[in-house]
């Protein structure tokens, strides 16, 4: 395997020494001015190679060179997209691009064929670069004016302006009398810190909105924004102070309890918080959604992240409902389709999982998320193999340690404790947020477990345990490695309080009647998903657990008569 790899490897290299040699005689055609050769040259090239953007852009430049706009935008911007950088804030320049000139080429295209929303889509790219480039500004002001709005088209000449000095003798100041150079205002500052905070300058972006707000105090957009920079640096207290000011000045508007929400669940997730604190910063995020929906009930943000808390606290019935509710707003929003995918998978419901997912796909086919999670219910369904192909190719397009952890699983489950440990491990050192360690080390001493190196078993599973003190599932792990070692005390301590265990969770539920059924005691194992039942009678992954059982129990007749209970009720 590892010889066809490498050899891959090479033929890939190869090929793109070749593209590239490929394109310097198509450039020389260009640069001599033979431009229907040049244009001959990389229109066969691109046929050849429909998916290189370096391709499509030299062809866009040669059909703009004999004045074909339509068709010299339409390759630019199928070279665009080939680069792959159409994110919100995304502000590097695409390897299918040389300059700045390029977007404002295809915004120039767009201009002349009269679609504006375009126009400004790629005006915003330049910006985006370069926020003081006056030639975007420029261009901005024209095509307010092709749409007959002479106000905008008055405030992007001034930036223009006010970027380029020299301006102010140009038939643009002379369209809309502007006879000096305008001072610096709040907006410049504003959007001046925005720039900063895309780019990753979080001081210079604070240092931008306090100007701006020395301007216009009130100005609750600024507020927001440097509340915003605050937050990025997980400075909260500065954060808070800045948004009371905000709902002091207009206690309606939106983003400022989108923030606080924002504020509130990042402090949830706090090192060394006491139990009492965290549930109180939950109720504040939930609050902070809530009263954001009570205020602009048509924003579909607010209920997306009011899906999301109740997705992280495993209370999947509202996460689903507020999921749906912002699809009535917006029926391609490919976060919410993806989140009720998920919510359906944690509810064992592949039907409508895999509807979720679809939608998803049919929106973002590139996306590693959906290949993982339509290797998560292949997992639900024991089809390990078709699973592990899901995986592959979500690791193909992005590294991620949950990616590596299911894969890990799935080797682990197949007996392949050499690789599955190779692929816990890559996912701890990615694990960047601590999000899935205590899961890791608890797969990885079984790992070692299985493959009889008791000490390396010991090491993760302690970690294991001291991460997640009230997992039962590991402290019963842990408890075999004890044994096994003959730490008989250790051993008894840590059995005797699983026996007192007092389960909280559906999942602790299932996890307890895991433990005695693999201890032999079934009847204790049914009778604790009995009581689950009861205390959490809306909880499918109790009724599935149980289900299970009575399937590998051989009780059929059971299994049967609680299967249509189940259909019943779910």
């Amino acid at each position: 395997m590892k010889k066809i790899i490498i050899t891959l490897f090479v033929f890939l290299v190869l090929v793109s020494q070749t593209q590239a040699q490929e394109l310097m005689d198509g450039i020389k055609l260009l640069n001599l001015n033979k431009l229907n050769k040049a244009c001959e040259f990389f229109k066969n090239y691109t046929d050849n190679n429909p998916n290189d953007p370096d391709g499509h852009y030299w062809l866009g430049i040669c059909y703009k060179r004999i004045g074909q706009n339509e068709l010299s935008a339409y390759h630019l911007q199928k070279s665009f997209e080939l680069s792959q950088i159409i994110e919100d804030i995304d502000i590097t320049e695409p390897t299918g691009f040389k300059n700045q000139n390029d977007y404002l080429d295809i915004a120039t295209m767009y201009l002349e064929n009269g679609d504006f929303d375009k126009a400004h889509t790629y005006v915003d790219m330049t910006l985006k670069l370069n926020s003081d480039n006056a030639e975007a500004y420029a261009l901005r002001s024209k095509i307010y004016l092709a749409q007959n709005d002479r106000d905008n088209a008055r405030i992007a000449a001034i930036r223009a302006v006010q970027a380029d000095n020299n301006l102010i003798n140009s038939n643009l100041a002379k369209e809309f009398d502007i006879m000096e150079i305008p001072p610096l205002d709040f907006e410049y500052y504003n959007s001046k810190g925005v720039e900063n905070f895309y780019r990753g300058e979080i001081k210079n972006a604070i240092g931008y909105f306090e100007k701006s707000l020395d301007m216009n105090f009130k100005n609750v957009v600024a507020l927001n924004n440097l509340a915003r920079a605050y937050i990025k640096l997980q400075e909260f207290d500065k954060a808070k102070s800045v948004l009371k000011k905000a709902r002091i000045f207009n206690p309606k508007y939106f983003e400022t309890y989108i923030n606080l929400a924002n504020i509130a669940k990042l402090e949830s997730t706090q090192d060394n918080i006491s139990e009492f604190n965290r549930k109180k910063y939950l109720r504040e995020q939930q609050n902070y959604l809530k009263q954001a929906i009570k205020i602009n009930p048509n924003d579909k943000r607010a209920y997306l992240q009011l899906a999301n808390y109740y997705l992280e606290q495993k209370d999947f019935e509202n996460a689903i409902k507020n999921f749906d509710t912002a699809l009535i707003y917006d029926d391609e929003y490919y976060e919410a389709y993806l989140g009720l995918a998920v919510a359906y998978i944690e509810l064992n419901n592949p039907r409508k999982a895999l509807v979720a997912l679809r939608n998803a796909g049919a929106l973002n086919s590139r996306s590693d998320e959906i290949s993982y999670y339509l290797a998560k219910m292949c997992i639900l369904d024991n089809k390990f193999d078709e699973a592990k192909e899901y995986l592959l190719d979500a690791l193909s397009k992005a590294d991620n340690p949950k990616y590596y952890l299911e894969l890990g699983k799935i080797l682990y489950y197949k007996d392949d404790y050499k690789n599955a440990i190779e692929n816990f491990q890559k996912a701890i050192t990615q694990d960047v947020r601590l999000k899935n360690t205590a899961e890791l080390h608890n797969y990885l001493g079984l790992c070692y477990y299985k493959s009889k190196d008791l000490k390396k078993a010991l090491i993760n599973l302690q970690k294991a345990v001291n991460l997640e003190p009230d997992n039962v599932i590991y402290m019963y792990n842990l408890s075999l490695i004890y044994k096994s070692t003959r730490q008989d005390d250790l051993y008894q301590k840590l059995y005797n309080k699983i026996l007192r265990f007092s389960p909280k969770t559906a999942q602790d539920y299932v996890d307890l009647s895991t433990i005695y059924y693999d201890r032999g005691q079934s009847d204790i194992a049914k009778t604790i998903l009995e009581e689950g039942i009861r205390k959490m009678p809306q909880a499918k992954i109790i009724y599935s657990a149980k289900l299970k059982l009575l399937n590998t129990l051989g009780e059929k007749e059971n299994a049967d008569k609680f299967k249509e209970t189940m259909d019943k009720i779910f």
